[in-house]
């Protein structure tokens, strides 16, 4: 919750526990059909846009605003009848300006948004105090004809939910990569690239 003492229950973390599946291509769609309905009248909105977890429940104490989104008449509210969308930049140039940049956006051409936090569970391997901070996630890939089209990319915006200010304060990632067989698998680091990777370490995998 945003009270500052950054609770949560089981029953709440389990409501969340799940992923919002958006594609770039259904937003389009959506776009193109509410500028110009008549083109497109078989066109129905997906439950993918419908549902999209804009906002929080405030008699929770959650955060009103969540996911983001493409708020088309300024009203603050998300309303995909009123031209409102899960928030692909859709067209960047269009409206170049500084407060637009610092929204937060959806990347890719598909992404799972999900949102998670560090005390709604024990912290078994760290064994580490929780401090009350909300993650909101977003795993993303792009549909390519080279490289790119094989990586899944991570983009992480982590709010602090608690009254504690956080001072000097470092983020890591942990992975555990796994290409084909887990057993032979070699991993490295580039360290002037920021870029860990990981590889088979037998000619033919397990």
């Amino acid at each position: 919750d945003t009270s500052g003492t950054a609770e949560i229950t089981p029953d709440v973390c389990a409501e969340w526990d799940k992923h919002f599946i958006i594609t770039r291509q259904e937003v389009d769609q959506f776009v193109a059909w509410f500028n110009n309905p008549n083109d497109y009248p078989d066109y129905f909105i997906p439950n993918s846009i419908l549902d999209w977890p804009a906002h929080g429940d405030v008699s929770k104490g959650q955060s009103y605003y969540l996911a983001p989104f493409y708020d088309n008449n300024g009203d603050g509210f998300y309303d995909p009848y009123v031209g409102d969308y899960p928030f692909y930049d859709l067209d960047p140039e269009a409206d170049c300006n500084r407060s637009r940049d610092r929204q937060p956006k959806l990347f890719g051409d598909i992404t799972y948004w999900f949102i998670f936090n560090d005390k709604g569970n024990l912290h078994k391997e760290t064994e580490g105090d929780a401090i009350g901070l909300e993650v909101q996630a977003q795993e993303f890939a792009f549909a390519t004809n080279d490289e790119i089209n094989n990586m899944t990319f991570t983009n992480y915006r982590i709010i602090n939910r608690s009254t504690f200010t956080l001072i000097d304060t470092y983020f890591g990632t942990n992975f555990d990569p796994d290409l084909g067989y887990a057993q032979d698998d070699y991993i490295g680091c580039d360290v002037k690239r920021g870029l860990g990777y990981c590889y088979n370490g037998k000619a033919v995998d397990g």
